[in-house]
């Protein structure tokens, strides 16, 4: 019996196997040779899956090796595994650690204008070439230190140069006034003022910007610190010179000019197709004697480092600015004349430094923009006042008097026919710590590249800059003595800035294909124009401009 049971749990061999399949295939008529053939494919698959399993097994060990390893070695003082990165174009290079505590970012811009004027011989006639060719590298290392590094090729040396800074964030205040990071940023980076002036040449709903933008800072060498959340942002900083200066120097013997700026921002609406921003800014500058040879932006106010509408064909700020003969500071031509060698100068020299008519400016503003949908307006309003030496400038004879004031102010609406809206292009402090409050790109429905339209948006702007500043004389006069007048008249009319006055109407269509590129169409018409005191041909002049740019960025 023990033998009997024994043999029925015992497995057939290969003899019983074929036995059984010989019974099998004669019960049912199948000739022998086919299931032989059956027998051996199944030991082959049999074979093959052995195979794959121990493959399986070995690839298992193996990653259990590798991740052994990395631990080891994130273990092991003075040591680091390099961490995964992610790699994308995302309308650039970009590169980031899974961990995102480090990131790189390789971009750039290429903007390509073209135009005509219909008259005042100050402008070119026409003109073609690139108003932008920029690279720039931004990004982030351990987690906290932001940079970044911009260049325009269309400038040359040091005015190449445009952001370079260094930032660190990190959380210094509770979070029930902020869950963002504060903002250490030291460089050269724009002054936080005005949202026209801050915002990235990338995204302007027209060529140039508007008039009153050449009373607003640009980029300049400083240090700011900024709070804010998705809402609201406040930014301050003290800076110097720019690279973007006619000079970096001052003039010899003298001090580089400092000035302390801030910008406060409020979004109490921030939708996706609906916004309201509010903003304001304040600048106080001090000259230290600087000069307009080194400080043209401050001190020479319409001639600016950066175009606008006064010089959209290269005019240097030609249809509206204080007269190229006058720098508000009463500095020599040459920036190292520091002292009056002639006339009454002589009593007071070295007593009074020929640069010492300014004691200080300051310039505020105040910033709107509203969006419904695909409908939206902004609006600025700039002044800028200037306080002298009343001393100082009767003794050098620099028009205008102690207290000189500009101003100047733009509306723009603009309409999407596409149905976008410029709601859901805006950055809070929360999106961008460098320009809070401002816009980005364009959110395309329906690009091109997917079979759509791409973007249409028109827009119109009005704007304007007043650069005349009382005196005892209407401007008829001042022309006429600066033109012809003797020394009494010329002391009369020196009573006044006639810096002149303008007004713009500008029509604009821009299209956007696809996100990175963007190609613009404008049309100013100048509706007043109170010319400059030392160019009074062109007073009452109206010029026609076009302007078309083709843009790419990435």
């Amino acid at each position: 019996m023990n033998g009997h049971k024994k043999s029925r749990g015992r497995t057939m061999g290969p003899l019983s196997s074929g036995v059984a399949l010989a019974a099998f295939a004669a019960t049912f008529g199948l000739p022998a040779s086919a299931l032989a053939d059956a027998a051996s494919e199944i030991k082959a698959l049999k074979a093959e899956l052995k195979r794959l399993e121990a493959k399986v097994a070995q690839q298992g060990k193996d990653h259990a090796q590798v991740k052994n390893a990395l631990n080891t070695a994130k273990a092991a003082p003075g040591t680091s595994a390099p961490p995964p990165v992610f790699i994308s174009f995302r309308n650039g290079l970009f590169v980031e650690t899974e961990d995102q505590e480090f990131s790189f970012k390789l971009g750039g811009q290429i903007q390509a204008d073209g135009g005509f004027a219909s008259s005042a011989d100050t402008i070119s006639r026409s003109n073609v070439g690139f108003r932008r060719a920029r690279l720039e590298v931004e990004g982030k290392a351990f987690k906290n230190w932001y940079y970044k590094l911009q260049y325009d090729f269309t400038g040359s040396g040091a005015a190449g140069i445009r952001d370079f800074y260094l930032a660190y964030r990190n959380r210094f205040l509770p979070e029930e006034i902020t869950k963002q990071p504060v903002t250490i940023q030291i460089g050269n980076f724009k002054e936080p003022f005005s949202l026209e002036a801050i915002e990235s040449s990338k995204h302007f709903v027209f060529v140039e910007r508007s008039l009153p933008s050449v009373l607003s800072p640009s980029r300049h060498i400083g240090a700011a610190i900024a709070a804010g959340d998705k809402q609201w942002s406040i930014k301050t900083g003290i800076f110097s010179t720019s690279p973007q200066d006619t000079s970096t120097s001052p003039p010899t013997g003298e001090s580089q000019y400092w000035d302390a700026a801030v910008r406060a921002t409020y979004a109490p609406i921030q939708e996706e197709d609906k916004l309201l921003h509010l903003g304001g800014s304040f600048k106080y500058h001090k000259p230290n004697n600087t000069t307009a040879a080194t400080d043209a932006a401050d001190l020479r106010p319409g001639q600016s480092s950066e175009r606008e509408e006064t010089d959209v064909l290269g005019g240097g700020g030609a249809l509206t600015r204080v007269s190229a003969a006058q720098d508000l500071s009463c500095g020599a031509s040459a920036a190292s004349l520091n002292i009056a060698t002639t006339g009454v100068g002589l009593l007071s020299a070295p007593f009074a430094r020929r640069s010492s008519c300014l004691k200080y400016s300051y310039n505020y503003g105040f910033e709107a923009a509203a969006a419904y949908g695909p409908v939206s307006l902004q609006a600025e309003y700039i002044a800028a006042q200037y306080e002298r030496d009343a001393t100082n400038v009767l003794i050098y004879g620099n028009g205008g008097g102690t207290s000189l004031r500009y101003s100047g102010y733009y509306v723009f609406g603009s309409v999407f026919l596409t149905g976008e809206s410029r709601a859901a292009s805006y950055r809070g402090y929360d999106k961008d710590f460098n320009t809070p409050g401002s816009f980005t790109d364009i959110q395309i429905k329906n690009p091109v590249n997917k079979g759509g339209l791409g973007a249409w948006e028109f827009a119109a702007r009005f704007s304007e800059l007043n650069l005349n500043n009382g005196g005892l004389v209407d401007g008829g006069f001042v022309y006429a003595a600066t033109v012809a007048g003797n020394a009494a008249q010329k002391a009369l009319a020196s009573t006044a800035t006639l810096g002149g006055r303008q007004e713009n109407l500008t029509l604009a269509l821009n299209w956007y294909p696809v996100k990175g590129v963007r190609f613009q169409a404008n049309w100013t018409k100048t509706l007043t124009l109170v010319a400059p005191s030392d160019r009074p041909f062109l007073n009452g002049d109206h010029p026609s401009l076009f302007l078309a740019r083709a843009q790419i960025f990435w």
